[in-house]
């Protein structure tokens, strides 16, 4: 096991595109936005079935867990299948551990920053943890929009502690960007191997985790069903800061069968389709 780091990647800033009317505008505007969040499994190669499924459901911001792929190659793919032009967030240049590696779609949004981070949570299970992070700014508004996510370890028999290190370090790094890019709010996703009846995860809604306090979220996913292949209930979930979304719609795509694998992958997709109040 080898120690990790962290990379945060500053991009060139840019200023809201002009409205019709060649006003820029507003920065209060609201704002739709798709969010897809997927574990397509470590071994999975099968970037064009994948980005048919993404294409399928049309998202402009995509969270894959699990994806040992060229990055690029993926991005290309999902270009290829949406019709769009989608680009990895900043700062995942090489694998760093198992989290949430965004894509976009940059014709929507420019990312300003991102990065992701190893872990340095010492009983991770079953290979190293990293939070992902970016910063993302709508073209048409201005506004922006901080996402991210990570993939907890597994733990047959529950492991609180872990789950809670794990998520202390991502939060951390949504903490910071929520500091700098003031009035940007946060929307992360993940195989989090834990429903939302956990502790853990009843936690997060409360804003804590562990003993420590930080912002509140909302389930906006609410995904019914299970996310893993061979059934239970819904492990992959979509969070976003509390009171800065409204949910239009969410849940589990239409594609899977319980009992089968989906294009290589052993988790079935979920998404959020979401207004920036």
């Amino acid at each position: 096991r080898w120690s990790g780091s962290s990379w945060s990647f500053p991009c060139q800033a840019d200023e809201a595109r002009p409205s019709a009317t060649g006003q820029p505008t507003s920065a209060n505007a609201r704002v739709s936005t798709k969010l897809m969040e997927w574990n397509v499994h470590w071994k999975n190669r099968d970037l064009a079935g994948l980005a048919s499924v993404v294409a399928e459901n049309g998202p402009d911001i995509v969270g894959f867990d699990e994806l040992m792929a060229d990055v690029q190659d993926t991005a290309d793919a999902l270009s290829k299948a949406m019709g769009r032009p989608f680009k990895v967030q900043p700062g995942r240049t090489e694998w760093k551990g198992f989290g949430t590696d965004i894509f976009f779609d940059s014709s929507k949004w420019r990312a300003l920053e991102g990065g992701v981070h190893t872990a340095q949570c010492s009983d991770s299970r079953n290979g190293q943890r990293a939070a992902n992070w970016a910063v993302l700014k709508e073209h048409a508004s201005g506004r922006t929009l901080i996402v991210g996510g990570i993939h907890l370890s597994y733990c047959a028999e529950g492991c609180d502690a872990v789950h809670e290190c794990e998520l202390q370090e991502m939060y951390t790094k949504f903490e910071q960007m929520r500091r700098k890019h003031e009035g940007a709010p946060v929307a992360w996703m993940g195989d989090l191997n834990r429903n939302t009846n956990a502790g853990v995860v009843q936690n997060l809604l409360k804003g804590m985790i562990g003993m420590e306090g930080t912002f509140k979220v909302d389930d906006l996913s609410k995904v019914q069903g299970n996310t893993y292949y061979t059934g239970g209930s819904a492990i992959d979930h979509i969070f976003g800061e509390q009171g800065a979304f409204k949910v239009k719609s969410g849940g589990r795509t239409a594609q899977g069968v319980t009992g089968q694998w989906l294009y290589g992958a052993d988790h079935f997709p979920i998404y959020a389709e979401l207004d920036m109040v």
